[in-house]
């Protein structure tokens, strides 16, 4: 459990939360599959939520911040089952992604 904590603990700042090992994706975007498939190989399982900007952020064209996270919502499954959100960032559609990843399950059972 060490390493999923190392890896997904959060390395910026400000409050809006980046996981550590974003750095394994390289300084290119790279897409959800792909961060996904990259996770899976490292033990980590990721999910994504998406939710419309707050219409302020988009009126003013704003970078995200915490004040945005707080006035979206949450998927269902936020909290249980070991998801942690460990991500944000907003996107060219108009959304904010939240990004989850909970410890991979032993699936060679």
């Amino acid at each position: 459990m060490n390493y999923f904590k190392y890896w997904t603990q959060d390395i910026r700042k400000d409050g809006v939360p980046y996981p550590k090992f974003a750095e394994w994706f390289g300084h290119d975007e790279i897409g959800m599959r792909d961060a996904k498939e990259i996770c899976r190989r490292n033990s980590i399982e990721l999910r994504y939520w998406t939710d419309d900007m707050p219409p302020e952020m988009v009126e003013e064209n704003e970078a995200l911040e915490v004040k945005h996270l707080e006035r979206i919502g949450r998927p269902p499954w936020h909290g249980t089952d070991r998801w942690k959100m460990i991500g944000a960032f907003d996107t060219e559609d108009g959304e904010i992604c939240l990004m989850y990843a909970r410890p991979l399950e032993n699936t060679d059972a």
